[in-house]
């Protein structure tokens, strides 16, 4: 269901699903097969003016996430400018170079080149957890300070030689590890010149042991990696929400969308557009697709016009839980269980730490209204979504 209009600062987009930096942009022909599962614009891996080797293995699963020990790109900056960024144009849709200069010289001298080379928009990341300490292993009498999240000048210095040298949107990156201050990122970013920031990227370090061998599972001097994935979907979220609050300017959701559902709650939040990388790795490239096309059929399931409708939505409804005075209920309610729905698994009385509730004589669930404490795990463990409550009609 294409959307009438629909574009990313000012450059028309077929749909709201972007593939995020990763391997499903690694070279322009990666690109281009890419492409054919539907999206909206794929972002290149992070072109540096300096590529270096991934240390191996570089991906773990984890339970509800992903963590990788990647960098950017491992080509080199002017192979992405003679052929990799001509050869992804054939994609024959936006292709967003991210790009991480070490100065603000750097930074423009990169954008400049991938401009020229027919990039569409430039994207530019912030921090990496994770960096630090493997090129401190890998460059011996290398030092590399702790990854910048207060101080926004430097990023800033960027920002404003980039835009100095491109007629393109520039797009920026923050990582999850801004998510006490984001506000202070995004406004100062937005005064920077931006058009977009995309939120967020890895959160870390962190690291997977393997119990059988006591091993790291990634590689590098310790396995320290970034996580990325289901997990970081609730922090990523909430970080898009502050800055709905304070920015004017379209925000892309990344992190931790696996399906549908996971990109409406980011629209909800306030993002126009959404960014996906992690459901690639684990569940092939399809997964874009998926994702694009179930966008689609649950706007009109729902009987939305298209996802304009609901862009921001839980602002709206967060003003008007200010509006009524029910900012901090205290007093718990019973949960409404539908008879038509409820398939009496008995799911919501497993999970139930205050033995509130269990299948009856009917076979449906029913809660103890003397017990129950209001707290709504019974509403997410139901298979059926027969179980709601009304703090808030």
């Amino acid at each position: 269901m294409a959307e009438s209009n629909l574009n990313l600062a000012g450059v028309p987009m077929r749909n709201r699903v972007i593939v995020a930096a990763g391997c499903h942009g690694a070279d322009g022909d990666t690109i281009v097969e890419t492409s054919r599962e539907g999206v909206a614009a794929i972002t290149t891996k992070t072109i540096v003016a300096q590529a270096v080797e991934d240390v191996r293995p570089c991906f773990a699963k984890v339970e509800g996430g992903f963590l990788n020990c990647v960098f950017g790109t491992t080509l080199p900056p002017e192979q992405w400018f003679d052929r990799e960024l001509p050869r992804a144009r054939d994609a024959g849709i936006p292709v967003i170079a991210s790009l991480a200069g070490l100065s603000p010289e750097e930074a423009a001298n990169l954008a400049s080149q991938a401009v020229a080379a027919g990039a569409t928009m430039v994207e530019m990341p912030t921090v990496c957890p994770h960096m630090g300490e493997i090129l401190e292993a890998m460059f011996p009498g290398l030092t590399m300070p702790p990854p910048e999240v207060h101080d926004v000048a430097p990023y800033v210095a960027n920002v404003q030689a980039v835009k100095a040298v491109v007629d393109v949107p520039v797009i920026a990156k923050f990582s999850s590890l801004f998510h006490a201050n984001v506000v202070e990122w995004a406004t100062a970013a937005e005064a920077a010149g931006v058009d977009a920031i995309a939120c967020a990227d890895a959160f870390g370090p962190v690291i997977k042991i393997d119990i059988e061998t006591g091993e790291p599972a990634l590689g590098g001097p310790r396995g320290a990696g970034g996580l990325t994935g289901p997990a970081l979907k609730p922090v990523a979220l909430r970080m898009i929400l502050e800055m709905a609050q304070h920015v004017s300017i379209p925000l892309i959701g990344v992190g931790g969308i696996s399906c549908a559902e996971d990109a409406i709650e980011y629209f909800m939040a306030g993002a126009s557009f959404v960014g996906v990388v992690t459901a690639g790795h684990l569940e092939g490239a399809g997964a874009f697709r998926q994702i694009a096309t179930g966008i689609d059929r649950w706007v009109a399931e729902h009987g939305y016009r298209d996802v304009s409708d609901f862009v921001g939505l839980t602002l709206r409804r967060i003003e008007r839980r200010r509006q009524r005075g029910l900012v901090a209920i205290t007093s718990p309610q019973i949960p409404i269980v539908d008879p038509d729905l409820c398939i009496g698994c008995g799911d919501c009385g497993g999970v139930c730490v205050y033995d509130a509730i269990e299948v009856g004589a009917l076979g449906i669930a029913e809660p103890d209204p003397d017990k129950c404490y209001g707290c709504g795990v019974c509403r997410d463990v139901c298979p059926v979504r027969a179980i709601r409550f009304a703090y808030y009609d």
